[in-house]
């Protein structure tokens, strides 16, 4: 496999008919990759001039392409120029099939495509060139993810803006502005191997979308969205709010392992953002920074996986918020890869790469995709240090680290308090509240002038028997099962609390109900006890409850719920006894 690549200058036509000639010599498939500069003056003139001299003197060769930010040539990012990618394989058996999907008949019918793609012997890969909107490639993601695992699948979202709209195209078709260009690779001795780095890092709290529909996003922890980037970033609602918002996307969090990134495309006169895809209604997000040490260390762990592969040729699709982050030093990670390999690719505005069996888009990534040819050549040497050696972090990275460490020791000293906080109000045994909770819980009630609530307290019957015959790890046992049953009784009932009151006891403290609610909740306690915490010894509870009354303090109500639990014990156990003229 080579590569061979140019930029579109004066001798771009030259150059094109010295490649037919290379093509014509080594008698096998070719692919052409253009990445026209999004916000060129002469883009579109320039992009129908390729292209004329490419269909004139290689019309036999597939070509694709799209609108593009820091096309890689040499190593190197190139912002200001077209740059055009010739790969040629060597092997007979090699082949690749362009179809631009926006021109064909059946448009937007994925599952002819799938059917077709089924049908390729060989095929070893999907590449992805789009200017679809998200909602478009998820469905077609989905529906692409039945082909077989072993096939990598990857691709680029081109660059455009509200002044330069993206676009993509392929051979002799017209440009597309909202669909997408699909190439097969496919080949018996054509090997890929996909990767992708990230580096990005939550900083400060989170935060909840608490009103959202699709992409778009009107409230976060209900206030309106663009006031995260006012507030916490100073980022203005101008025509620089895509720009400087790249910089920092949202963290996602689906649940504990599952996480991706997103970032803010717009803002909208009411404040609320227009975001890269959906963002469910509910999410915890967090604002993210890029971390030059995850950045460093991803770059290491992919090298090493591309280089145990002794790839020919590798497609680099960069993020363009990636390549601000490096503001000067944008061709850090791009030039650490190209010193060992040959590369090719652009800054991208997102990254498609099938994962664990599903196609995602990704923000602030890097997928590299490495190709070869028949069996594994000699490996590249690699100085894993390489890429720290010559970083030479930007002033903004290093920035971003101290943002970084300072939000991590703070997480770490809040959560060190939290954590101080739960073992001071609860029971290291039980896990539910302690005495001293329940009791501030109950004196704070009432110094707020609050003489509306109850108390039940209640106690395990013969635990003393239970640890003298069992032992006390039995006994700890099924304490831990009474609490398990009281939390999740507890959740049941309206403005209620529990905790341990010490050993074998238990109260709950319940505010605005009535004499009646109270002993019912008891009594359901007491059955629900019975029923569901045997341990292969018969478990009960007695049961007292109490109403505070206007008059007394707070502790004359605890010493007589206290009384009529020690009357439900010498009056037969198992049973609920109160003061209440209804019930005794």
């Amino acid at each position: 496999m080579k590569l061979l690549q140019t930029v579109f200058n004066t001798e771009f036509e030259n150059t094109v008919r010295s490649w037919a000639e290379t093509i014509k010599t080594n008698g096998c498939s070719a692919l052409i990759h253009v990445y026209i500069p999004y916000c060129a003056e002469f883009r579109n003139e320039d992009m129908r001039r390729i292209r004329h001299i490419l269909g004139t003197c290689i019309p036999d060769v597939p070509v694709i392409g799209c609108s593009a930010t820091g096309a890689i040539i040499g190593g190197l990012l190139n912002d200001e120029d077209a740059v055009i990618s010739l790969m040629i394989f060597e092997e007979e058996s090699t082949s690749v099939v362009v179809v631009p999907y926006y021109a064909r008949p059946d448009g937007e019918d994925v599952d002819k495509v799938l059917k077709f793609a089924q049908n390729i012997p060989d095929l070893k890969g999907l590449e992805l060139m789009t200017a679809a909107s998200y909602s478009k490639l998820e469905r077609a993601g989905r529906i692409i993810d039945n082909l077989p695992q072993e096939i990598e699948i990857f691709g680029s979202v081109a660059v455009g803006d509200a002044k330069n709209p993206a676009f993509v195209f392929a051979d002799d078709c017209p440009e597309s502005y909202e669909g997408s260009v699909l190439v097969f690779y496919c080949g018996s001795e054509l090997h890929l191997l996909s990767n992708r780095m990230f580096g990005w890092k939550p900083i400060g709290y989170p935060l909840k979308v608490t009103k959202a529909e699709g992409p778009l996003v009107y409230e976060i922890d209900g206030k309106p969205a663009y006031d995260v980037y006012n507030h916490y970033l100073q980022i203005k609602k101008d025509d620089n709010f895509f720009y400087d918002a790249l910089e920092f996307p949202w963290e996602v969090r689906i649940d504990e392992e599952t996480a991706y990134l997103r970032h803010a495309k717009s803002v909208n006169p009411d404040g609320s953002i227009l975001m890269s895809s959906i963002i469910p209604e509910g999410s915890e997000i967090h604002l993210t920074y890029g971390d030059p040490r995850r950045i460093i260390a991803h770059t290491k762990e992919t090298t090493l996986k591309i280089r145990d592969f002794a790839p020919e040729v590798i497609n680099i699709i960069n993020c363009m918020g990636r390549k601000l982050f490096w503001s000067d030093k944008e061709d850090v990670e791009i030039s650490v890869l190209s010193k060992l390999m040959n590369t090719m690719g652009f800054s991208a505005l997102g990254e498609i790469m099938r994962h664990n069996g599903t196609t995602l888009l990704n923000n602030l990534s890097i997928v590299t995709i490495a190709m070869r040819e028949g069996p594994k050549g000699a490996l590249p040497e690699v100085d894993i240090d390489l890429f720290e050696k010559s970083s030479n972090m930007p002033v903004m990275a290093r920035l971003a680290l101290f943002i970084n460490t300072i939000s991590e020791e703070l997480i770490e000293k809040n959560n060190q308090l939290n954590d101080m906080l739960y073992k001071a109000s609860h029971d290291a045994l039980t896990g539910l509240l302690n005495r001293g909770a329940i009791e501030r819980s109950i004196y704070e009630y009432h110094e707020e002038d609050c003489h509306d609530w109850h108390l039940i307290m209640f106690d395990l019957d013969n635990f003393k028997m239970i640890n003298d015959s069992c032992g006390h790890l039995k006994g700890d046992d099924i304490l831990k099962a009474l609490s398990g049953i009281l939390s999740e009784y507890v959740k049941e009932i309206p403005n209620a609390c529990a905790g341990r009151w010490g050993g074998e006891e238990f109260m709950i403290f319940i505010k605005s109900c009535s004499d009646d609610d109270a002993v019912r909740f008891a009594e359901n306690l007491r059955l629900r006890v019975k029923k569901d915490c045997s341990h292969n010894v018969p478990i009960t509870i007695s049961v007292g409850v109490t109403g505070h009354r206007s008059e007394e303090c707070v502790i004359d109500t605890i010493a007589r719920v206290d009384e009529l639990l020690y009357q439900a014990k010498n009056t037969g156990k198992d049973r609920v006894c109160s003061d209440f003229s209804t019930t005794n």
